[in-house]
């Protein structure tokens, strides 16, 4: 073999090895980020479970303040219905002591 040729063939190996080197690096590169990925997928998925949780606690706690302003509801209502009859008793009493006083 001639120099030339083994130059040349020494070129292409330190390119191949260049490439293979940079090939080596990217691919580290890329795990690292797969890894910093998975790491943040562990991350949001518990921020997800906090979340869910948070809103079942919501849910739960906005259930008991409806039932609480439903029976405080209920409460007035019936005040409200016994308040009635004993306006309508009164008004009826009125009127029947109106006609007493009239005759």
């Amino acid at each position: 073999m001639s120099q030339e040729q083994l130059d040349r063939m020494e070129n292409m190996l330190t390119t191949l090895i260049k490439t293979v080197g940079t090939v080596l690096e990217e691919q580290t590169s890329m795990k690292n980020d797969i890894t910093s990925i998975k790491e943040e997928q562990v991350s949001m998925k518990e921020e997800q479970i906090s979340m869910k949780n948070d809103i079942r606690s919501m849910k739960e706690e906005n259930n008991a303040r409806h039932n609480e302003v439903m029976e405080a509801l209920s409460i007035v209502r019936a005040d409200n219905d016994l308040l009635w009859e004993k306006t309508n008793k009164h008004e009826r009493d009125i009127g029947i002591l109106r006609k007493l006083y009239e005759n």
